[in-house]
């Protein structure tokens, strides 16, 4: 047995529907990825602060005083390199677009979560000789 374990990916789900977010939290640990979950653009932000994490996924229409968008220019103001995924159930506005590296508009499929995630953490690999 080898002493080297690999780290699985943390995601991060900041959804403020409780049923939504047990669901999504479910598969996507199921799916490998460590998941914490937020339920407002409040707590999401404590938690991207206080957790280093390899993604994260916000819900636009995060209620109080820090909706979606919001919380991701706050949290990119401390971690520049963020990665984020964007879910909305109104097609986005050009100003949210910028904000995410994904967009996947209510209601999608779980499937469609999960691949999202996976390219999203793909490594990138550089173009070399063949």
């Amino acid at each position: 047995m080898s002493a080297f374990k690999a780290k699985r990916p943390t995601i991060a789900l900041i959804e403020d529907e409780p049923l939504l977010r047990m669901a999504l939290a479910t598969a996507v640990g199921d799916a490998g990825y460590d998941v914490t979950a937020a339920a407002s653009g409040v707590e999401g932000l404590a938690l991207l602060r206080e957790r280093a994490v390899d993604l994260a996924i916000v819900d636009v229409g995060l209620p109080g005083r820090l909706d979606g968008l919001a919380m991701v220019r706050e949290a990119r103001r401390d971690n520049p390199s963020l990665r984020v995924i964007l879910t909305s159930g109104m097609p986005p506005r050009d100003a949210e677009l910028p904000a995410a590296d994904a967009f996947l508009l209510k209601p999608y499929r779980v499937g469609e979560l999960l691949d999202t995630i996976a390219r999203k953490l793909a490594p990138t690999r550089l173009a070399g000789p063949a």
